[in-house]
């Protein structure tokens, strides 16, 4: 009787294990040994070596910064608006009214937005400090102005949606006179209609 059940149990496992199948691992090359090839009935025409679908696992560090390691959930990150990234203002050196690289950025994306929204208007305000005379004040004001819209040009917005206006120093961003001041005065506003 003894040996009749040890006969049983072998052939139960044996019986099990001639069922049971182990994905195969990917054989692309990868070296992942988190990635597998699942080759079951229905999933590729099975034709040809490697076909099937990837199963590649989650993990935090795949998401965000890597910071889901520690138990953070999606809920708990932070959310960035993407206004935020690029305001609607532009910044100039002293008696300067070229776009740097970050200006260019700005331009770039609310370029875009004009583009995806072809109804929409654009209207440049161009601002100064309060040096130098009223004239040349508005003057530098709209080749200010003018150096945005000829690159919202550049990046595909129509010439008849953009207006370009010189407020020179009148509408000062901080109405103080330091350094500061005036780094926040030097300005091309961004007004999208």
């Amino acid at each position: 009787m003894h040996t009749l059940h040890k006969v049983f149990s072998i052939a139960a496992i044996s019986l099990l294990s001639a069922c049971s199948s182990v994905p195969d691992r990917a054989s692309d090359g990868s070296n992942d040994p988190e990635v597998m090839t699942d080759t079951a009935p229905g999933v590729g025409d099975g034709s040809e070596q490697g076909s099937g679908v990837e199963v590649i696992p989650a993990m935090g560090s795949q998401v965000g910064n890597g910071n889901l390691a520690g138990g953070e959930s999606l809920d708990e990150m932070k959310m960035m608006d993407v206004d935020s990234i690029y305001p609607p203002i532009i910044y100039f050196n002293y008696d300067q009214y070229e776009l740097d690289d970050q200006g260019t950025e700005v331009v770039r994306y609310h370029a875009n937005i004009l583009i995806q929204n072809p109804k929409q208007k654009l209207v440049l305000n161009g601002h100064t400090d309060e040096r130098g005379t009223p004239e040349y004040n508005l003057a530098l004001g709209e080749k200010r102005a003018l150096a945005v819209s000829q690159a919202m040009m550049l990046f595909g917005v129509e010439e008849s949606r953009i207006e370009v206006i010189s407020f020179g120093e009148e509408q000062p961003e901080v109405a103080q006179s330091n350094e500061l001041a005036w780094q926040k005065n030097r300005r091309v506003e961004i007004v999208i209609k």
